[in-house]
């Protein structure tokens, strides 16, 4: 609704005046922050010179005790203090050009005047007047701004529900510190912004969506109420800003107890991680603890020797494969089982029997000489009472291990000494050899004192083994399931435990690998995490789930993921949908989490593609997960036939340079497998100079023309898509489905396909 001149007058010298407050601000706080520097500093340098150190007696020791204590509390204080200014400065600095972007007028009930309330990135309070002039967009009367239109609105307090009439919803784009639009609005956030926010390019980082989060949006990030938080999310629903601007909420929120260490976030890659790492520091946040969930099991094994699958060569291995082929069908079976719940079931059968028996130790050695044998620490170990957990047996042996070596140290360190005394190219004092001998002998020992207490004596590995090699040790661990091993199970076992008999692990044995090591050493959770945030859910098998329940005991869940998206075999596998077409993963995640405090919030509108990119892409999934486009509109998407190979790079290098030059900052050439990606790319160079290829070892994100496979795609958004052969050859299996649909609305403004031979049944008779 457009603004009167005469009120867009008083808006811009609200905004100009706003803004000087603010610069005021910064100059105040540049001083102070230079000033406390230079205190802590000169405390720092002067520590010593204030404290005279006097240790005849046992008063004066702890007189300079308290006054050391005392100094450091002064000094960090100082620090402190800094950091807190130098903190607020950056946040201004932040704002100062655009200090807030909407307006609400609220009456709260019982009240004669209405509250004007100006919402921004951060708050600013007046130092003059201690009048609030721009609310933190995370307050809770911010809420009404994204909850409701002009009306009766309640919004909720730490203490209570607080109810009124909302009378106005003003929305500002303010750049430069310059008013350029102002409008007001009667829904959540007014086509106008939405529209310019979204027409726009993409970048090469994700940004904030403060100024357009929409009301289903805004329950997921203030919801603080469940354990876990199931968001089912349409391709370019926002999913990701969401998780992250739920992050920035809950700091905001539980700012004294909560901290980004407590938190962390799993993403697909490490491409991604690049992608979205300015969006907090945006905010004003700290960077919270982030990873992808293949480094952190690469973590969990660096002690073992192995080299772990990707699991993107897990997936192009399945892209690539034919169903024909025997060994090809018994590693599909593998994943599907070893990534399910009743695998799960005999891991756990697995940790309670090695309670009683069955734990592998291995020999400690010195060169070939053994200090304590395997078979010692057995009877050890199980000498203990079986109703202490396994981790507690474990430090417990540790413990006795250590004491035990220490005694062997003292006894090299004599025959060292002995040794040197005998043997005339030892030449020294009594106190340089006994020195001398003290060195070796816990150069000696150090090592197996280090694999005492990192419990490098337990062969988990060999028990991992076991369960291949082992058939009737399998069987009975499967007794309390009700599931039957896979048809191909001989293949299975004999391929497994070959492969880990050389080194390698593939994708489907780690998690169960690390889950099995902390059930045996007691290493199996991390008390300090809070909140534990999943980014493309949809690929974490029930197996993954059970491991992060326990692993983050004390954790609030957030899940964030897109069915329609459900790449990896696992999830192929196990998603399945009910009448009305919603998955029923739902239910499936909740009843491995074993909490009853789980909400699913579906967002079906897609905010990132065109109208019609929408509804080209809903034509892959006809039975899948509901998608609604924004009312944006943009060209069709075209899609053409090539005659050949040669043909074929031609019209996709002219449609690459056709969008770049028509203005597209971002142009992805979408392949399936990274085997077609380097085909691809080998054709295509010679006709794209500088066209960059992105791998799975890509860590930063750069605009431009690129082509990658369709896989390392997800999350990632781009001006102009273009899907290099969507012909029947390439996509017509059922496990392609979801691929190609994903690589479709990975798309903002335009897409183009192309295809040899025949056009994919994905598009036919739709």
């Amino acid at each position: 609704m457009p603004i009167e001149n005469e009120e867009r007058e008083r808006e811009t010298q609200r905004v100009a005046s706003v803004r000087a407050n603010i610069q005021q601000r910064i100059e105040e706080l540049r001083q102070t922050v230079d000033e406390r520097r230079s205190e802590a500093t000169a405390i720092g340098r002067s520590f010593w010179d204030d404290i005279s150190v006097n240790a005849d007696n046992a008063d004066d020791l702890i007189e300079t005790a308290a006054s050391m204590a005392q100094q450091e509390h002064v000094l960090q204080g100082q620090e402190r203090s800094y950091r807190l200014a130098q903190d607020a400065l950056r946040k201004l600095q932040r704002v100062v050009d655009a200090p807030y972007f909407s307006r609400i007028d609220f009456k709260e009930r019982g009240e004669q005047e209405r509250e004007k309330i100006y919402i921004g990135l951060t708050s600013f309070i007046d130092a003059k007047t201690d009048e609030i002039l721009i609310y933190d967009w995370r307050a809770p009367i911010a809420s009404l701004f994204y909850d409701y239109p002009p009306g009766p609105a309640t919004y909720r307090t730490p203490e209570m529900d607080v109810s009124g009439e909302l009378m106005l919803k003003r929305q500002y784009i303010i750049k430069a510190g310059v008013l350029q639009d102002v409008f007001d609005t009667g829904i959540s956030i007014g086509d106008e912004m939405l529209q310019q926010m979204l027409s726009r390019s993409a970048d090469e980082k994700m940004h904030s969506i403060v100024t357009t989060i929409q009301r289903e949006q805004n329950q997921i990030i203030r919801d603080d109420r469940h354990k876990v938080l199931v968001v089912q999310g349409a391709a370019g629903s926002g999913k990701t800003s969401v998780a992250l601007q739920r992050i920035a909420y809950l700091l905001y929120k539980y700012r004294t107890t909560l901290s980004a260490d407590n938190m962390i976030l799993f993403s697909p890659n490490s491409l991604f991680s690049d992608y979205v790492s300015h969006v907090l520091p945006e905010l004003g946040e700290a960077t919270m603890q982030q990873t992808t969930f293949q480094d952190y099991l690469t973590h969990k094994l660096s002690d073992m020797g192995l080299t772990l699958e990707d699991p993107y060569d897990q997936l192009e291995f399945i892209l690539t494969g034919t169903d024909q082929d025997p060994a090809y069908a018994a590693r599909l079976q593998s994943i599907h089982y070893k990534t399910s719940a009743a695998f799960l079931s005999v891991i756990e059968a697995y940790g309670e029997k090695l309670k009683n028996g069955g734990i592998r130790f291995l020999d400690l050695s010195v060169g070939k000489k053994v200090l304590i044998t395997a078979d010692e620490l057995s009877e050890r170990f199980y000498s203990k009472s079986s109703i202490l957990a396994l981790g507690e047996r474990m430090e417990q042996l540790s413990e006795w291990m250590l004491e035990k070596l220490d005694e062997f140290q003292a006894d090299v360190q004599k025959r060292f000494y002995r040794k040197m005394v005998r043997e005339p190219k030892y030449l020294g004092t009594e106190p340089e050899m006994k020195k001398m001998s003290k060195v070796k002998a816990h150069k000696a020992i150090a090592p197996l004192k280090e694999k005492a207490r990192k419990l490098a004596y337990v062969d988990v590995l060999g028990m991992y083994q076991d369960l291949y090699t082992n058939s009737e040790l399998h069987q009975e661990l499967m007794h309390h399931s009700e599931q039957r091993l896979p048809a191909a199970w001989d293949t299975i076992s004999t391929f497994t435990a070959d492969a880990l008999a050389g080194g390698m692990l593939h994708y489907e044995d780690a998690t169960p690998l690390v889950y099995l090591k902390g059930l045996v050493e007691g290493q199996l959770r991390v008390g300090t995490i809070r909140y534990c945030l999943v980014d493309e859910a949809q690929d974490y098998s029930p197996f993954h789930y059970a491991y992060l329940k326990k692993l983050f005991p004390r954790a609030r869940f957030t899940l964030l993921g897109d069915w329609n998206q459900g790449i990896f075999t696992h999830a192929n596998a196990s998603s399945s949908t009910d009448g009305e077409g919603q998955t029923s993963e739902y239910s499936s995640i909740s009843e491995l989490m074993k909490e009853d405090e789980t909400e699913t919030i579906r967002l079906v509108k897609s905010y990132r593609s065109t109208r019609e990119i929408v509804d080209f892409a809903s034509r892959v999934l006809p039975g899948g997960e509901p998608i609604e486009p924004f009312s944006r509109s943009g060209e069709a998407p075209r899609v053409l036939r090539a005659a050949d190979e040669t043909e074929l790079s031609r019209l996709v290098a002219e449609a690459a340079k056709a969008r770049r030059d028509g203005g597209a900052s971002s142009v992805a050439i979408i392949c399936k497998t990274e085997r077609e990606t380097r085909s691809a790319h080998d054709s295509l160079k010679p006709l794209l100079p500088g066209l960059a290829r992105i791998t799975k070892e890509t860590l930063h994100y750069e605009a431009g023309v690129m082509i990658l496979p369709a896989y390392l795609a997800k999350g990632l958004e781009f001006d102009a898509v273009i899907l290099y052969d969507a012909g029947a050859a390439v996509y017509a299996e059922a496990k392609e489905r979801k691929l190609f649909y994903t690589a479709c609305t990975r798309a903002l403004h335009h897409l183009d396909v192309f295809y040899l031979g025949e056009l994919t049944p994905f598009l036919l008779n739709k």
